[in-house]
């Protein structure tokens, strides 16, 4: 990468944080209050992982094929009815160097966003937990829009008069939405795609082993 950047789009699940443990309880209580419900997954912390980042849409239909459209969603939403009580007060696992690298790019000037495919309240959730919401400028996601990632970001972008934004994911699908989106693409490689076999790309501008890295990365930029 070769010019400046005036902003960075973050991913969350898998780059900010990792709350499957959360996620995968709500689901144990979810199906508790629904026996006879079958799941076509065993739904554990390495499932949630392995699925993290899909839509609740998608979810669905990977969760409960066999059900109809609207009673597989309304499970998803009972779910993330629970995330989102949940979370605020349990948080989830923050990587590595994520509160102090977020506070030195946004000292060093950088105007700092989420862009998730999750539900809403969900990313709130996330700042209120870890005390980060005054890092951000912006947030957006699929369950407030009815957007995939790639036009979440155009919205993001277009909303705040972002003149050269690069997307930090850690799937192969976050890298697609940069690209439709237009934008460079740094690829968390410490993050789900790389260890639970659903996102691993080849495809990025730029790749870092840890979150700190991001800060040289957008200095050397």
């Amino acid at each position: 990468m070769n010019r400046r950047f005036d902003s960075i789009l973050f991913d969350l699940d898998g780059t900010l944080w990792d709350a499957t443990n959360v996620t995968a309880e709500t689901w144990v209580e979810v199906l508790d209050r629904h026996p006879d419900v079958k799941c076509a997954v065993t739904i554990d912390h390495a499932a949630v992982q392995r699925y993290m980042g899909l839509t609740n849409e998608e979810l669905a239909a990977v969760f409960f094929p066999e059900l109809p459209f609207d009673e597989a969603f309304a499970l998803m939403e009972e779910s993330c009815a629970l995330e989102n009580e949940w979370l605020p007060v349990r948080g989830g696992i923050l990587y590595d160097g994520v509160p102090e690298t977020l506070a030195r790019l946004k000292a060093d000037g950088y105007r700092l966003f989420i862009v998730s495919n999750c539900q809403s309240g969900y990313i709130e959730a996330f700042l209120h937990a870890h005390g980060l919401g005054d890092l951000f400028e912006d947030i957006e996601c699929t369950g407030n829009t009815g957007l995939c990632k790639a036009d979440n970001i155009r919205l993001i972008t277009r909303r705040n008069g972002l003149a050269s934004p690069v997307f930090v994911g850690d799937t192969i699908s976050d890298g697609s939405a940069a690209r439709t989106a237009g934008i460079p693409f740094v690829y968390a490689k410490y993050g789900f795609g790389e260890l639970c076999g659903r996102g691993r790309t080849d495809d990025y501008d730029e790749a870092i082993e840890n979150f700190k890295e991001i800060v040289g990365l957008m200095t050397n930029s």
